[in-house]
């Protein structure tokens, strides 16, 4: 008896001991088995947790459809190791087995699970997706074929899905019109079953023709089965239902409002439409003809550079403006429109003669520009000359052909002025010839007149003691440096024979001011800067410096001259000012020696006009827009020219002597008044638009009264009578016109 006692403990303890070691197993399965039409496996791995082997004796249990919980029976579950051959009947403790889990006839159900089991002990959980269930899903009611869905801006509309499976599907959906994206959720479809999707459109879905016709279009629902996030989207099955809709952006009330006024505008647009074609249209297409030649022109004048005359910039900016505004000014309906356009196509004839001369005036000065630096600056100062004498003949208000045609002609000779840039014989014969006549003149210039100018340039003055009386002795390289050097040699002696030709008595009668030698000294050093500057430029300013010092006027005398009351005003021609009307604005001063001093040119303007600042020159064209003030103000301008002089305020006051003193700047001001313009008058223009808007009246309404019984069908009958009656109202307006202006002709 004690014995059979013992055998059952030891059965006993074994059992409790297999069932402790099995309870230690899991199952890791972190994909679901992919199925296709039923059948599919997956790769799963079982792990010992404990410390002893277990026995391994997997089996799965029934599969049950995750969406309705129904049993899914006939499905089979194998499982094989990784590597080939049966599973492994144990496990070493802490070990893992790799296992292949197979799936067969599982039916019924887009996604499924099973309990996975090792004997009688849970080891986890298996799951399967359907990749290819057929999911025969629709749209019914509304939205569907021959029905559709009405979309109104911020109400709510419900889509019906109709399921045509025996299959419950768990859903992901989206709805998209013209490829955007509205609204997305979820839902649960049971077997043959419906499930309501809710939309709520939004005002970026509609057009503005929807305020007056519904359009129809055509939206997508994107239904996708919703599968566990393991599985990639593009394997789980999909389906895109068509759903047709109806873009009401108003309800039924406003929709019809709408719709009856688009009418009314439709035909109003019709009769205006003839209206146009019989009288106005001419007219619009040249004015648009000549607005785009404006325009062209515009820009044109806007690419003109600094290098042409801000007098001649000025002056064809405002033949544009005039133009444009004379053009803005007709009236396409007017009688006199034909008139006037013509008057704006001479306007612009005569300006695009004027600014094809001066586009070439700029490109020559460019040109000018850059072969300044290398050309003999003595052709440079012919050139200059010569385009500077083109300018003046295009600063006509009232341009000829006369004066165009001289300016092309001077234009043309420099073109080849240019061209003997190239000839390195000429130039040579020509710098010989400067050269000589330096020569010539040294011999009759006592040395002592010259002698510190010498010492302070030796550089320069060893010019004279070469060979350069034969051309041949003068290559290409050394032109530019030989005919400048010549060129400020001359002006050097000019200034050695004012210095000693110049008295040095005081020049006011209390004998307290400089003498004019002394104030010739004085600028000694800003002449030998100026002699030493081997540029194109500096010889001009050189030359300026040596005629101030003939006349005995500086840039400080001209500003201590318009600082003194009642010596210097602004003055403008033509006296009566008015809007878009060429002013020529300038300085005089009262003693005559200071309109045509050579210190002008040493000095800067800056003219101030409302609202414009413009750096310009001694004589300015402007001209004013009439906009420069303010309703309720005066009709007085001011206009102020300030005047700086190209030296800094260090230079100058060094130059005078006086350290400290104060910049060389003034202003003057003056007011002027601008006249208003004429204001036109429109009583004949608004007694024949009353006129035509009577009888243009009386004709719409009677079109109107047949139109709007078919108004709200708005399909292709009414729109056929719609176009119908647009035609009647063409042809009766165009009547209408013939018998006015027979009347008006008799």
């Amino acid at each position: 008896m004690r014995g059979k006692l013992a055998l059952q403990a030891v059965v006993y303890a074994l059992i409790f001991g297999a069932m402790t070691a099995a309870a230690q197993l899991r199952l890791s399965a972190p994909d679901p088995v992919v199925l296709h039409n039923g059948s599919g496996s997956v790769a799963v791995k079982v792990f010992n947790l404990g410390t002893a082997a277990a026995p391994l004796s997997l089996r799965a249990g029934d599969f049950v459809d995750d969406t309705s919980q129904a049993a899914l029976p006939g499905a089979t579950i194998t499982f094989a190791s990784a590597n080939g051959g049966s599973a492994p009947g144990s496990v070493a403790p802490g070990a893992e087995v790799e296992l292949e889990a197979s799936v067969s006839h599982l039916t019924g159900a887009a996604m499924a699970s099973a309990p996975v089991f090792s004997g009688t002990n849970q080891l986890g959980q298996l799951q399967t997706v359907e990749a290819d269930a057929p999911m025969d899903l629709s749209v019914s009611g509304t939205g569907g074929p021959g029905a559709r869905l009405t979309l109104v801006n911020g109400a709510n509309a419900e889509i019906t899905v109709k399921n045509n499976d025996a299959i419950a599907y768990p859903l992901d959906w989206s709805f998209q019109i013209d490829g955007r994206g509205l609204q997305s959720g979820e839902v649960q479809v049971a077997p043959y079953g419906t499930a309501r999707i809710e939309l709520l459109p939004t005002t970026d879905l509609y057009s503005w023709t929807d305020y007056v016709h519904p359009s129809d279009k055509t939206g997508q629902l994107l239904l996708a089965l919703h599968g566990p996030p393991e599985v990639p989207r593009e394997v789980l099955p999909q389906r895109t239902l068509q759903v047709s809709l109806l873009m009401q952006r108003l309800n039924a009330g406003w929709t019809s409002f709408w719709s009856h006024l688009f009418v009314i505008c439709m035909l109003l647009a019709g009769g205006l439409i003839s209206l146009i074609g019989n009288s106005v249209l001419p007219n619009i297409l040249r004015k648009t003809h000549l607005r785009r030649e404006l325009n062209e022109l515009g820009e044109r004048i806007h690419n003109l550079s600094p290098r042409v005359d801000a007098y001649l910039r000025t002056l064809v900016r405002m033949e544009r403006k005039r133009a444009s505004l004379l053009l803005a000014r007709c009236w396409a309906f007017a009688p006199s429109a034909t008139e006037t356009l013509e008057s704006v196509s001479t306007s612009i004839d005569r300006l695009v003669r004027r600014l094809k001369v001066v586009e070439r005036l700029d490109e020559m000065r460019r040109k000018l520009d850059d072969v300044s630096a290398t050309a003999p600056p003595s052709v440079t100062d012919d050139i200059f000359a010569k385009l500077q004498t083109a300018a003046g003949h295009l600063s006509s208000f009232t341009l000829t052909d006369e004066e165009v045609t001289a300016a092309g002609r001077i234009l043309d000779s420099e073109e080849r002025a240019f061209l003997t840039l190239d000839d390195t014989d000429a130039l040579a014969r020509m710098i010989s010839t400067n050269f000589r006549d330096l020569k010539v003149r040294q011999k009759f210039l006592p040395h002592s007149y010259y002698n510190d100018l010498k010492a302070a340039l030796p550089g320069l003055f060893e010019l004279l003691n070469q060979p350069f009386d034969d051309f041949r002795n003068i290559p290409k390289q050394i032109m530019f440096a030989v005919d400048f050097g010549t060129s400020a040699i001359q002006m050097a002696f000019d200034y050695a024979i004012l210095r000693a030709g110049t008295a040095s008595g005081r020049n006011d009668e209390t004998g307290e001011g400089k003498s004019a030698r002394e104030r010739l000294v004085a600028r000694q050093k800003e002449l030998i800067e100026l002699l030493g500057t081997l540029s194109w430029p500096a010889l001009h300013e050189l030359r300026a410096l040596v005629q101030e010092m003939r006349e005995n006027i500086y840039e400080q005398d001209v500003l201590e001259e318009i600082d003194t009351a009642g010596q210097a005003k602004i003055v403008y021609d033509p006296r009566s000012v008015r809007a878009y009307v060429p002013i020529l604005f300038s300085i005089r001063f009262k003693d005559p020696r200071f309109n045509d001093a050579a210190a002008l040119r040493r000095l800067s303007c800056k003219w101030e006009f409302p609202n414009e600042m413009l750096d310009q020159e001694w004589k300015i064209c402007h001209f004013f827009q009439g906009n420069e003030f303010q309703r309720g103000e005066g009709r007085d301008i001011t206009v102020s020219v300030r005047l700086e002089s190209h030296k800094a305020a260090e230079s100058a006051a060094k130059t005078n002597g006086k350290e400290g003193a104060r910049v060389l700047r003034n202003s003057l001001s003056a007011t002027i008044e601008v006249l208003r313009r004429e204001r036109p008058t429109y009583t004949r223009a608004f007694a024949e638009a009353v006129r035509f808007l009577i009888a243009f009246g009386v004709a719409l309404a009677a079109l109107l009264s047949g139109a709007l019984q078919q108004i709200d069908k708005l399909n292709f009958v009414p729109a056929a009578i719609v176009v119908l009656l647009l035609g009647f109202a063409v042809d009766s307006v165009k009547n209408l016109l013939v018998q006015t202006s027979r009347r008006a002709a008799s």
